[in-house]
């Protein structure tokens, strides 16, 4: 289908000579109106009262009316997109017709007008993914275009060259406002149009201002309106039943929920998101950073947008690409989007992407999702023409998850459904895609030029209101004053459900929330929900029984916290957590066999049952199952990363405390393996849990240990450890257990000085300058901005803790590493250049002091790089001028950078002076002031104010070229050349 039609082709789609009143008009004209071939004159007739056109407007509006419940949505779109052009075209000439102008077109001037032929040009469309004052402008700026060409045909006229100037200013002013008339009168037959076809509305994105139902409920209201009378077909009505089903699916399995509880129902919990949308990006990859959304505005109404795009041409041309973070409800979108679609009547394919084999193709894919569904084999091309000329939407949950599981690229994804969308429209079959994924995985992924990207945001405020109404009204009630009190854990609608089920039982939260600290809240919903599951289990139990099993779930989850930190990633595989288990906590094996009857390994028995951890799936042809673990809300690995070394910490504090005299030191083998990989400094959340930790702890205890294992760090270790998350070199991994080590003196102190680590100066600027060879770039940066080094007591340093969330400026870093190294040196080259850092910046003081070490004859590549600087144009004059005349090349500096030195300042002047006093020849093709013209521009006399032997030089130099002495009043052209 095309996208838009010309007006003459609108004609033949909404009727041709089929429809009367097109064909009697068509008739008189002589063939013209349907061949495209109008002369001006005969379209004026058109519009006024002889042949009536407003009742072929009328006519052909009241045929596509008449039909809609008959049309397909292709044919219903594409008469839409026709009758449209028909609206354009007929606001603007009735408008001109409304208008008195001094002259008139006869049929004597249709030669002179043959070049206006408006009735051929595409016209423009209004579009879902603009707003609607952005599609009212496209057909002002159509009219203006309009406009423009019709005052040439009238000023090509011999009735113009008939007017005086008075008659012509008058037309001319005549005609200004007709763009904005006939922008009026179009919205008028828009509106009208609108009444029969209500999705046109939301094409144009003009507010829905009727009562907006939840749960995306007005999606399903607003489609049927628009939806054909098709007979019904057993495969579509098999598929609605099996999405419409999910409507009434509790939140969560009743074998999760405590006993006394009810769980609402999807459709009357559901809260439509606020989302972000962008089109026309004008980037080759997915936008996936936080940074790239901010300056995009919110907007609450989604059902309204997807409206407009799903009943659009556009939505048949690339996929819609629907980006979230874990836990912001993707899938549960793309289950209510599926059973409210296929509610009205729209046929629906929701394929579950970590259901579907990753290596098959787009279309094997979706023949699978098919066969799942529908329990029996069922080809993408023999469904798509079985819709009765519906337009199917396919919904392709889980991207990121096919992408995580498998590890393997799928960069071309986009591209590829893309692809497959050209080929069915070109086929009459069009089909619209909807693609979910994780934002944070997108990160090159190709973008379609026409594809369009939503981003679900989280609950806000009023959001979180609404959903604990429907849960306040069948469970106890959890006010939504405490509920945001934990903000960050609320606005997410899983882990909301997840404080309702918690403070369902015995009220906890609101009891228990002005007294308890962030830690203590995350470590309570941990270990409920674990105990939940141990008690799951027949196996009897005594008390201890059970709170022995709860701390080995809360440890095997703490393992997979660790296993995402100590690799610094977002996520991780099942093998490496199951390789994870086995190393550190002894469960399991490693390995793992192929096979669909393959047991559940130590990984899935850890993660699987947990809700707040999201695990994504993926399945190959030969079934097997490859899985990723993430958790939905950061925070809960942070602080599972936090109770795992402070546990540690803890049994070997029991163990020293326990050791034989004649045993030197404990064994830290186990925290050494824990803390070797990252530094903690990267984690500002890690750190807060850890000193929240040592508030109740016995500090001076664990700080004596502490400093001891330090003290000992350099003793040669028999073993390493079996847990190798990252490959690092040993000294890597001393170093990073090292820095670690000095972090837990700090938790356990927030400020220590180096006596109390039994180190002096030097030690410390060995140790720094050891971490700094041996950490990532990345890591060292963190320590930079962690650690805060000041002298104190002769050669005694003090050491803080002063972790800030977070980027540091390269610059930045720079600057303050001297302190944390107390590299003397460098502490005092910093103390010389912080003046100038500070003015400039670090990346300009580095320039500028390149300069200034520079010898003359070679400083033009410097003065080049410090030119694209925002320096500003004084200083950088005043650099440049400092070497013009110094015995450099002169030429090159002033072909260069001659205009940017020709400013009105006193070293620019003593810069040309000393030009001339040097013989120097200025080229006649230059683009800046010779020292005449220069003497001639501007008032010497108060340049050199102050400076006697500069204005002594200049009228020197005047004299030399015999210039008038003082120099007449300042000339200066446009160009900055004196006149």
């Amino acid at each position: 289908m095309r996208r838009t039609y010309s007006y003459s082709e609108a004609l033949k789609i909404l009727g041709g000579r089929e429809h009367p009143v097109v064909a009697a008009m068509d008739k008189l004209l002589g063939g013209a109106l349907l061949a495209g071939s109008l002369g001006l004159c005969q379209v004026l007739d058109l519009f006024d009262a002889k042949p009536d056109f407003t009742r072929l407007f009328s006519e052909l509006v009241t045929t596509v009316s008449d039909k809609r419940r008959k049309l397909n949505r292709y044919d219903r779109t594409q008469r839409l997109h026709a009758a449209h052009a028909v609206v354009v075209v007929t606001a603007y000439f009735e408008a001109f017709r409304a208008m008195e102008l001094p002259f008139s077109f006869t049929a004597q001037d249709d030669d002179h007008v043959l070049s206006f032929t408006p009735f051929e040009l595409p016209l423009p469309l209004p579009s879902a993914s603009v707003s609607y004052e952005s599609n009212l402008s496209a057909i002002h700026d159509f009219y203006l275009d309009l406009n423009d060409s019709l005052l040439r045909v009238a000023q090509s006229l011999a009735a113009w060259d008939r007017l005086n100037d008075t008659e012509k200013s008058r037309a001319v002013s005549a005609l200004e406002p007709l763009p904005g008339r006939a922008v009026d009168r179009y919205q008028e037959l828009f509106r009208q149009l609108a009444v029969d076809f209500p999705e046109l509305a939301f094409w144009c994105s003009i507010e829905d201002h009727r009562a907006t139902r939840a749960a995306l409920a007005r999606l399903e209201d607003v489609l049927r309106e628009t939806a054909a009378d098709l007979a019904p077909d057993v495969r579509l009505a098999e598929l609605e039943g099996s999405y419409t089903s999910a409507l009434a699916r509790p939140l969560v399995k009743s074998g999760d929920v405590p006993q006394g509880l009810r769980m609402p129902a999807l459709g009357e919990a559901y809260v439509d998101p606020r989302f972000q949308r962008v089109a026309a990006t004008g980037r080759e990859t997915v936008p996936s950073t936080a940074e790239f959304w901010e300056r995009w505005p919110e907007r609450s109404d989604l059902y309204a947008y997807l409206v407009g795009h799903l009943t659009s041409v556009e939505a048949w041309a690339a996929p819609l690409l629907v980006l979230g973070d874990p836990g912001s409800g993707k899938s549960v979108l793309t289950e209510m989007l599926a059973a409210r679609l296929s509610a009205s009547g729209c046929p629906v394919v929701r394929v579950e992407l970590r259901n579907a084999p990753a290596d098959a193709d787009l279309v094997r894919q979706i023949e699978h999702g098919l066969w799942r569904l529908l329990d029996e084999p069922v080809g993408w091309a023999a469904f798509s023409r079985d819709t009765g000329g519906a337009v199917p939407v396919v919904i392709l949950d889980g991207l990121d998850e096919l992408m995580q599981a498998t590890g393997v690229s799928q960069t071309r994804y986009l591209t590829a459904i893309e692809e497959l969308q050209e080929g069915l429209l070109a086929k009459g079959r069009p089909a619209a895609f909807v693609v979910t994924s994780r934002l944070s995985v997108c990160a090159g992924l190709a973008l379609p030029e026409r594809s369009q990207v939503v981003r679900l945001l989280p609950f806000s405020d009023e959001q979180v209101r609404q959903w604990l109404t429907v849960w306040n009204a069948v469970n106890p009630p959890l006010p939504a004053e405490v509920a945001l009190e934990y903000r960050e854990l609320a606005r997410q609608p899983l882990l909301l459900l997840m404080l309702a089920l918690y403070d369902a039982v015995d009220g906890a939260l609101q009891r228990d929330h002005q007294r308890i600290s962030r830690g203590e809240l995350y470590e309570r919903l941990l270990e409920r929900f674990a105990r939940r599951e141990v008690t799951k289990s027949p196996v009897e139990r005594t008390e201890d029984g059970v709170a022995q099993d709860v701390e080995f779930e809360l440890d095997r989850l703490s393992v997979v916290a660790l296993a995402m930190f100590n690799r610094g990633v977002q996520w991780v595989t099942d093998r490496q957590v199951t390789a994870d288990l086995a190393a550190l906590l002894g469960v399991g094996s490693a390995g793992r066999e192929v096979g669909t009857r393959t047991p559940l390994s130590p990984g899935e028995l850890a993660l699987g049952r947990f809700f707040f951890v999201q695990v994504s799936e993926a399945v190959r042809s030969d079934d097997t199952r490859l899985a990723t673990y993430e958790f939905l809300h950061a925070t809960f690995g942070e602080y599972l990363v936090a109770r795992f070394v402070w546990r540690v910490l803890l049994e070997l504090s029991r163990e020293d405390a326990a050791r034989s005299r004649r045993k030197s030191a404990v064994d830290d083998s186990e925290l050494y393996t824990v803390l070797s990989f990252m530094a903690l400094t990267t984690s500002k959340p890690v750190l807060d849990f850890l000193q929240e930790f040592a508030r109740t702890a016995d500090r001076d205890g664990l700080f004596d240990l502490v400093v001891r294992l330090f003290a000992a760090r350099d003793e040669r270790r028999l073993s390493r450890g079996e847990y190798e998350p990252v490959q690092l070199t040993d000294s890597a991994r001393d170093a990073t257990y090292s820095l670690n080590l000095i972090v837990l003196v700090l938790v356990l102190r927030q400020k220590v000085c180096t006596s109390d680590l039994r180190m002096d100066l030097e030690d410390w600027w060995r140790e720094a300058l050891f971490w700094k060879s041996r950490l990532s770039s990345s890591a060292w940066v963190s320590v930079v901005r962690g650690f805060w080094v000041e002298r104190v007591h002769g050669k005694d340093l003090c050491v803080n803790l002063r972790v800030a969330p977070g980027d540091a400026d390269a610059g930045w870093v720079l600057m303050s590493e001297p302190y944390v190294t107390r590299d003397e040196v460098a502490a005092t080259l910093r103390e010389v250049v912080a003046p100038l850092a500070e003015t400039y910046g670090v990346a300009l003081a580095a320039l500028l002091i390149e300069l200034s070490a520079t010898p003359v004859e070679k400083c033009l590549p410097v003065l080049e790089q410090l030119a694209r600087h925002p320096l500003g144009s004084t200083l950088f004059a005043k650099e440049i001028c400092a070497r013009i005349g110094r015995g450099g090349d002169d030429l090159a500096i002033l072909r260069r950078l001659g205009v940017a030195a020709a400013v009105r300042d006193a070293e620019a002047l003593d810069a040309w002076l000393r030009l001339h006093e040097r013989g120097f020849r200025f080229p006649d093709d230059r683009d800046y002031p010779d020292v005449t013209e220069y003497l001639l521009a501007y008032d010497i006399p108060a340049l050199t104010a102050g400076r006697p032997d500069l204005l002594k030089r200049a009228k020197a130099a005047a004299d030399e070229l015999g210039l008038e002495w003082p120099p007449p009043e300042p000339a200066r052209s446009r160009s900055g050349r004196s006149r």
